[in-house]
């Protein structure tokens, strides 16, 4: 008898189980978006006149657009590390390529998704996300990443022809920027037997071009894919536990090799350079922290325009390449929110896209990243939340960084965990951004007035004294290099940070008061 009494308490509670997996959660779901080397050349932050980001623009029309933005190292191993693990570069000791997961304070912090996976939450990565990618760490991860295709003579990596000597001897990213179409023809010698087409290094097979219609997909457009599968997988399944999905894109990084298309998008004819002040390095103190040798990155420029007979011939290519990497980028972009859009999920989905640094086109004599200038530092930085969406964007010019999006995810997602996997970690060095995302005047932000940001000043130490360091105000940046040496530029009136001001009696308790928040923040 008791057994029938207790049949319909059976029944129930397996008509509940097995319903719940169809019930919504009221978590929100995460998408983070990555992308690499990006600096403000995009339509929503007008950093170059003829740029064509459609899909970044479309979501910020809908997003928190944080146009002070920056980055906390403008190199990527590092920049990435602390962006996924919440913690500054000067905390962690991790100022350059040494593997985060190896490091004293990093790897006693849980990143990002193994936080969110221990909070309840589904985790997907793809694509370049950190610099060194632990995939365990994901419940789930997708395409590798890859910065191929590469030219290849039949036994190895080489030079793109193309590309002049001079320059293409900086490597095989740095130094090579060209058209898919331009599929190279590398001779025979002695030692290699040449070959003709691009090389897929990571399957080690030949990557197909015919034309931009008939070819192989390149990395980033292979971890669109995947995420756009992800999403209508996660749909079909009804699962109700949210998801955190992550998709880095590796473009507009070097090498700069994308579709003929998007080079067409940009005739060299009239493609605009931008605006460079002679002489204007004459003033700035980067180089002279750098006693014993001049850094590789720190004569690309030089090493560009000797490649070309025309003052600005190699500077345009470049700039074209570039772009048509960022259009390229976009393009992925815009198939990740277009799946979202068509999803149940999109309601109550955060979207989150962001670049771990900006890049120089040739400003201050400088074509790549790694200094404390403002092209380096300023990053794109767009969350889009139902706030947001309901209020058709929102402007925010408060300096922020990387290290809040950490805490951002934490506190809209109402998790409490804490970061730390023991006490040899570190607490959270940023702040949540949600302040800005209900009012742009940011009533109720805890963090501090500047966005700091560092890079190595004595390579052979991790001492965060020994490095350089930059604050970006509202209006003003201040840069303290290793060896004392100060800038200061005041960017609402000088944008392109031309002119000094660090040594102007009128700007000295501006100075002085930069400095000391600099040095509250680091010490």
């Amino acid at each position: 008898m008791k057994k029938y009494i207790f049949l319909p308490f059976l029944v129930f509670f397996l008509f509940v189980v097995s319903n719940s997996k169809g019930q919504k959660s009221n978590s929100p779901n995460v998408v983070l978006i990555m992308l690499d080397d990006l600096n403000d050349n995009t339509g929503f932050l007008k950093g170059h006149p003829q740029v064509k980001t459609p899909n970044m623009d479309a979501l910020a029309e809908q997003s928190a657009v944080f146009y002070n933005a920056h980055a906390n190292a403008p190199i990527c191993g590092p920049s990435r590390s602390s962006l996924l693990t919440g913690i500054y570069p000067h905390v962690s000791g991790n100022f350059w390529f040494d593997k985060w997961f190896e490091n004293p304070i990093l790897k006693n912090c849980k990143s990002l998704p193994e936080i969110m996976g221990m909070s309840g939450y589904q985790t997907f990565g793809t694509g370049k996300l950190m610099h060194d990618e632990v995939e365990s760490m994901w419940g789930q991860f997708g395409i590798p990443n890859d910065f191929g295709p590469y030219p290849f003579n039949g036994k190895t990596i080489v030079g793109h022809p193309s590309v002049p000597e001079k320059f293409r001897e900086l490597g095989k990213n740095d130094g090579l920027f060209t058209s898919l179409a331009d599929v190279p023809e590398i001779l025979a010698t002695s030692i290699a037997p040449g070959y003709k087409g691009w090389r897929d290094v990571r399957n080690k097979k030949l990557f197909k071009y015919v034309n931009d219609d008939d070819r192989d997909l390149m990395s980033d457009e292979l971890s669109a894919n995947w995420a756009v599968e992800k999403i209508g997988s996660l749909e079909k399944a009804n699962d109700a536990k949210p998801f955190f999905l992550a998709v880095g894109f590796v473009k507009p990084h070097t090498p700069l090799v994308a579709p003929q298309k998007y080079f067409d998008m940009y005739p060299l004819e009239t493609l605009k350079l931008p605006v460079i002040k002679k002489n204007d390095k004459d003033d700035c103190f980067y180089l002279s922290t750098f006693d014993r040798f001049t850094p590789p990155w720190a004569t690309f420029y030089t090493n560009l325009k000797a490649s070309y007979k025309e003052e600005d011939e190699g500077l345009k290519k470049y700039l074209q390449a570039y772009l048509a990497c960022v259009t390229f980028a976009d393009d992925q972009v815009g198939k990740v929110i277009d799946a979202l859009k068509k999803s149940k999920f999109n309601d109550n989905t955060i979207v989150i896209l962001v670049s771990d640094h900006g890049y120089n086109h040739g400003e201050k004599d400088f074509l790549y990243k790694n200094n404390l200038w403002e092209k380096s530092t300023r990053v794109p930085l767009l969350i889009r939340t139902p706030k947001t969406v309901a209020k058709g964007g929102v402007k925010v010019n408060n300096p922020v960084s990387l290290v809040d999006i950490y805490p951002t995810i934490m506190d809209v997602c109402n998790i409490t965990e804490t970061n730390m996997k023991n006490s040899n970690g570190a607490a959270l060095s940023g702040f949540s951004l949600n302040p800005f995302i209900e009012s742009a005047t940011g009533k109720g932000w805890k963090g501090p007035e500047v966005a700091l940001t560092v890079v190595r000043g004595d390579f052979k130490s991790k001492d965060k004294k020994k490095q350089s360091y930059a604050v970006r105000s509202k209006e003003y940046r201040y840069i303290l290099y290793v060896n004392g040496k100060e800038e200061l530029y005041h960017n609402d009136k000088d944008p392109n940070e031309w002119d000094n001001l660090a040594n102007d009696p009128k700007f000295s308790k501006i100075k002085m008061e930069l400095k000391k928040q600099l040095l509250a923040l680091i010490n």
